[in-house]
């Protein structure tokens, strides 16, 4: 274990991409299980390399979000997620439950929205205290109570979508899973820039100028990747691009000028929310206890014998539990 190391999971990001990159598997009674058993390689796979502290998943509703509210063709034109994918979501929970493995999610909002309120609301040393032990919360407000002093937070976030890229800040990570499900790369600052040329901070206004086709966010018809890189990197900014505008000549000039209005409805929907009304208590977090032989029980039942030898032995709870 790694004292104050937060790793932060992205569900959703992680099941996707398991389904997609694995071939389909059933379980003895003919229900489809390669997703769950992604989820589950790369979560033991990550946590094994972590070593955290404190754990937590971060996933989302099956209903539209407030990006859709804002903008309505937001993800339109994805085909509805197959059946057999989201018939695989109740085994992640289960197994996220047996492993005893908090998990948050809030109605309209996204499990990265969900992720970065997290953080927000726990980095620069602060601890949260929620009432409610019920942490699938639904509308409520959000919890701002006195914090207690704790040590800064170094987070980690594992995901396989690169949109998270922009929450990278000198205390957070992004470990991802973009190459295959157990394979991953950990981005910093320094990573980033060396990569993409530029800073995780300007990822959002990168992405209002593009658009993004597999979000079907818009941008600005007319520029793509390398000129929306130029701007950014002569102007830092999308404010600095505008207040600019008369030193743009040409037809970019133009574009800008004409879809202004698009561009910046685009970075309100590239932004990742981080004031989800999310309640939290950091302890709730901390690596706890598990029940070794529920969770090998269910490994069997879903036929993931593979995976069995990759559990930790079971640590009692006397002293300072943990899971690994």
């Amino acid at each position: 274990m790694i004292k104050n190391r937060f790793v932060l999971i992205d569900a959703f990001a992680l099941i996707f991409r398991a389904y997609y990159a694995l071939p389909p598997s059933l379980t003895k009674d003919g229900h489809s299980i390669a997703a769950v058993y992604g989820f589950a390689s790369a979560l033991l796979s990550s946590i094994k390399t972590l070593q955290p502290e404190y754990l937590a998943v971060g996933m989302e509703y099956p209903k539209p979000t407030l990006r859709h509210q804002e903008f309505k063709e937001y993800k339109a034109h994805r085909p509805p997620p197959p059946d057999d994918l989201i018939a695989q979501v109740p085994y992640v929970k289960d197994l996220l439950k047996t492993m005893n493995i908090p998990t948050y999610s809030i109605e309209g909002y996204e499990g990265e929205d969900v992720i970065a309120t997290i953080i927000k609301l726990t980095a620069n040393g602060k601890r949260l205290t929620a009432h409610s032990s019920d942490k699938d919360t639904k509308n409520q407000p959000a919890v701002s109570r006195e914090p207690s002093a704790v040590s800064r937070l170094e987070y980690i976030i594992v995901t396989g979508d690169l949109d998270l890229l922009q929450l990278i800040d000198e205390q957070t990570r992004v470990y991802s899973m973009a190459r295959g499900i157990n394979q991953a790369a950990i981005y910093d600052e320094k990573k980033v820039v060396e990569r993409y040329g530029l800073k995780p901070s300007q990822f959002v206004d990168f992405k209002a100028l593009k658009g993004d086709t597999s979000d079907n966010i818009p941008g600005v018809p007319g520029i793509g990747e390398k000129g929306a890189a130029k701007l950014i990197i002569e102007y830092e900014n999308l404010d600095k691009i505008y207040q600019n505008i008369e030193k743009i000549t040409g037809k970019i000039h133009h574009l800008l000028t004409e879809f202004k209005e698009q561009a910046y409805m685009s970075q309100k929907l590239s932004q990742i929310n981080a004031n989800a009304p999310l309640e939290f208590n950091l302890a709730d977090a901390r690596i706890h206890h598990y029940n070794q032989k529920e969770t090998i029980a269910l490994f069997q039942k879903l036929g993931f014998k593979s995976l069995i030898a990759r559990l930790p032995q079971e640590a009692k709870p006397q002293a300072q539990p943990k899971l690994f």
